[in-house]
């Protein structure tokens, strides 16, 4: 009986060894709190809002800072990592202590439900023991840090991508794929031409709108008369769905982008290239409004000229069109040309769609928020001058340095601006905009080299330095580590 016993303590022994050694010394996270059924904001950005926390990217590293294994080991990784912490900022604490995405990645984190989604570069090795950090790694956790699965590995770090609640949207090597999260996956289409994955910013458990889908465009296999195509999207089941077909008005469509509305809708926006006897003419942009159940609401409507550079309000108001330095909003007359309408604003060269971070409300007028050099700049709208809109030389300097504008755009959520620190080691920093000389703040931890290395900077400055980085920067450091020596 006692060798029994001694059998059973030693095979015990060995069992918690062994799971010790698969862990190593690294403990999951198992964070209290959160709520699962709250309305989520922000989604695909890099502070993503869902009841009392947000969740973010603690700062941004490059592909090339992941020299082997170690560099993207989880439970060793800070920087870049994602955090949670309340929506004041305080009480920062690391939800997956892994690399959530690279410079190379142009989407951001997702919170749906009870889940965190993102990426990271592969710590796979090949044959010759190669990194493959340029191969990208899906991950999805619950809001408490537990449960990390990885649910596949693509090729590069440029895929087109969405997660949605209930599957992994994809194209990998042209083919655009569904893989559902319980592990099965579906090619929809072998050669994905035009696709378009929209953002589903905002997400309402059990409610989502019609951007929860991929959007893409399919041509006949077979078809004698003049060319066509359709528009179908696959939905966050894997359902394939027929959006508009061209086949009766012999037209073939380009996607160019699927705005969220009002009502868990959303405008599918579309050039349209018609065909007759050979000829073909393209004839716009153009836009149909779906429901929340994939139905068209509201028929097709003509929005702007082919080829505009444009910016997406409604369907409803329209869209700017940006043309010689000038953004307005596009009528048409009766013979279907399209026109400036009575809101045009003169911008200069400066403001482009690309570079907006917003376009707003604030007491009864409207403002752009714009990148620019590593500022953020405010405009706004609407001011005359002697009959004339003209706003050049009206912006002003929100932000006036160290805006990280070459990744995942910042964040203004309310009259909170979060952004990427570009003149403090990359990491996340919050500010208030609606407060005259408001301080900025570290929004999660720095590493120790980090923080040795600010402290260093710090200490080095000259008088005038130091008094413009106080006024500037809130201190998140003890004083006696920033005091000069």
């Amino acid at each position: 009986m006692k060798k029994n016993i001694k059998f059973i303590l030693i095979t015990v022994l060995l069992a918690v060894v062994l799971s010790l050694s698969l862990v190593g010394c690294t403990k999951t996270p198992n964070l209290k709190g959160g709520d699962p059924t709250a309305t989520t904001y922000n989604n695909n950005s890099l502070v993503v809002s869902q009841g009392d926390y947000i969740y973010f990217v603690n700062g941004k590293i490059t592909v090339d800072d992941i020299a082997e294994k170690k560099d993207n080991k989880y439970g060793k990784v800070v920087k870049s990592a994602i955090y949670r912490a309340k929506k004041d900022g305080s009480e920062p604490e690391v939800l997956v202590p892994q690399v959530a995405m690279d410079s190379n990645n142009a989407n951001g984190i997702s919170v749906l439900g009870k889940y965190v989604y993102f990426t990271s570069p592969s710590t796979a090795t090949a044959k010759d023991g190669t990194l493959q950090k340029n191969n990208t790694d899906f991950y999805r956790v619950e809001i408490s840090g537990k449960k990390l699965k990885k649910l596949v590995t693509l090729e590069g770090n440029t895929n087109q991508y969405k997660f949605t609640d209930n599957g992994l949207i994809y194209v990998e090597n042209n083919k655009l794929v569904y893989l559902s999260y319980k592990g099965k996956s579906e090619t929809i289409l072998e050669y994905a031409g035009n696709t378009y994955f929209p953002v589903t910013s905002t997400y309402v458990p059990e409610k989502a709108d019609a951007t929860m889908a991929v959007y893409y465009t399919e041509s006949p296999e077979e078809n004698d008369g003049d060319p066509y195509n359709d528009i179908k999207c696959v939905t966050s089941t894997g359902e394939v769905k027929t959006i508009l077909s061209g086949k009766d008005s012999k037209a073939t469509y380009s996607i160019k982008s699927v705005e969220s509305e009002s009502n868990g809708q959303a405008t599918v926006y579309y050039e349209k290239t018609v065909y007759d006897m050979g000829e073909e003419k393209n004839t716009g942009l153009y836009g149909i409004k779906l429901g929340s159940d994939f139905k068209v609401a509201n028929g097709e409507k003509r929005f702007a000229a082919s080829g505009a550079s444009v910016r997406y309000i409604n369907y409803e108001k329209g869209l700017y069109v940006f043309e010689d330095s000038k953004m307005y909003i596009p009528i048409f007359d009766n013979d279907g040309l399209m026109q400036e309408g009575d809101n045009v604003y003169y911008l200069g060269t400066t403001i482009t769609q690309s570079n907006i971070v917003t376009i707003r409300e604030e007491a009864g007028k409207n403002f752009i928020y714009y990148t620019e050099s590593n500022m953020l700049m405010k405009i706004e709208m609407d001011v005359k001058e002697e009959g004339n809109i003209n706003n050049v030389g009206r912006a002003k300097k929100v932000i006036k340095k160290d805006i990280v504008t070459d990744y995942v755009k910042p964040v203004l959520n309310g009259n909170t601006f979060y952004y990427i620190n570009s003149g403090l080691y990359n990491y996340m920093y919050k500010v208030d905009i609606s407060t005259k000389d408001a301080k900025h703040s570290l929004l999660g931890v720095r590493t120790d080299v980090d923080k040795t290395a600010y402290i260093k900077l710090v200490k080095e400055m000259d008088e005038e330095a130091r008094e413009k980085h106080d006024k500037y920067i809130a201190e998140d450091l003890p004083a006696g580590d920033l005091k000069k020596d």
